[in-house]
């Protein structure tokens, strides 16, 4: 006997969530599957521009970024005119959906990071480290598109192991995470099981791929933007113990809104976690002074004490 799966079923089996919940779920996969294709029949440039202003005029003012990001700018920037606040809503809501476009469509992506040109003190450093064997750590932050540097570097032929948050939606999950390993791969969950697998990693003298500015509840208060921040100090430790360069790195999208460019800071020199990532957050502080409006976390702030 043919034994056969009810749509409830398909929905209930695919994890502790409702009917409803997973139905809604699938629709808004579909639908959303369904822009995106629609989206291929425009050129690139213009699919970009046109991710850009739908985040910036029609996703972020239904959503609740917004309100986020006002309240961040008035722990960071208070100092800031109305005028001002506008234009860095507008900024940040517009790298936003660029960025966003750009992960989903990595093809066009790639063709247009393969011009992007790496900079600074710690991008030879990396190369030489490479060539040595010796483990990497790039500590990386939302500022433009932060897969900039790491589609660079795997254009170039290094391979760069990274974390990825997985979408609530589980029926999207699957191809969100197909697309974006093809800017670089290997990826793994950022849950306990994939942080495992990036230490293991490092120990086999790889290059592994941390982001520096997450919204933390928990860490060690470190000064950043004029706060004592919960920071995690996890990437300086990790570097002490395999002793593992760690190269901050920053990427800026360019004035066209098109293209990037990198930035590979000097490795940190190696002293205690505490000191390292200090470090850390003076430089993350000094490049989002720079170019806040392209700063994805002041959509969710570091938790500050």
């Amino acid at each position: 006997m043919v034994q056969t799966t009810t749509l409830r079923q398909y929905f209930l089996k695919r994890d502790n969530r409702s009917f409803g919940t997973n139905a809604a779920q699938y629709v808004i996969a579909k639908i959303i599957s369904g822009v995106l294709a629609s989206l291929r029949l425009v050129p690139y440039k213009q699919r970009v521009v046109l991710g850009g202003a739908f985040f910036q005029y029609v996703i972020s003012p239904v959503s609740n970024n917004k309100a986020r990001i006002l309240e961040n700018i008035d722990h960071v920037v208070p100092e800031l005119d109305p005028v001002a606040r506008a234009n860095l809503i507008g900024g940040v809501s517009d790298n936003m959906g660029r960025t966003l476009t750009e992960l989903f469509f990595p093809d066009g992506f790639l063709k247009v990071i393969d011009n992007c040109p790496l900079t600074g003190d710690g991008y030879q450093v990396f190369k030489t480290a490479r060539l040595h064997g010796q483990p990497v750590i790039l500590a990386a932050a939302h500022i433009g598109n932060y897969d900039a540097i790491r589609g660079k570097l795997v254009l170039e032929g290094h391979s760069i192991c990274s974390l990825y948050k997985p979408m609530r939606n589980s029926f999207f999950d699957r191809q969100y995470v197909d697309t974006i390993s093809r800017i670089g791969s290997p990826l793994f969950p950022n849950d306990a099981n994939g942080m495992g697998q990036m230490i293991k990693a490092l120990r086999r003298g790889k290059t592994i791929a941390l982001m520096m500015d997450q919204a933390m509840s928990t860490g060690v208060k470190i000064p950043f933007m004029g706060r004592m921040c919960n920071t995690p100090v996890s990437a300086a430790k990790m570097a002490l113990k395999h002793n593992a360069l760690l190269i901050p790195c920053f990427a800026y999208r360019n004035d066209d809104g098109i293209t990037h460019t990198g930035v590979m800071e000097a490795p940190i020199d190696h002293t205690d976690p505490i000191t390292m990532t200090r470090q850390l957050n003076d430089l993350l502080e000094k490049h989002v002074r720079a170019h806040m409006d392209q700063w994805l976390t002041i959509i969710q702030e570091r938790s500050a004490a």
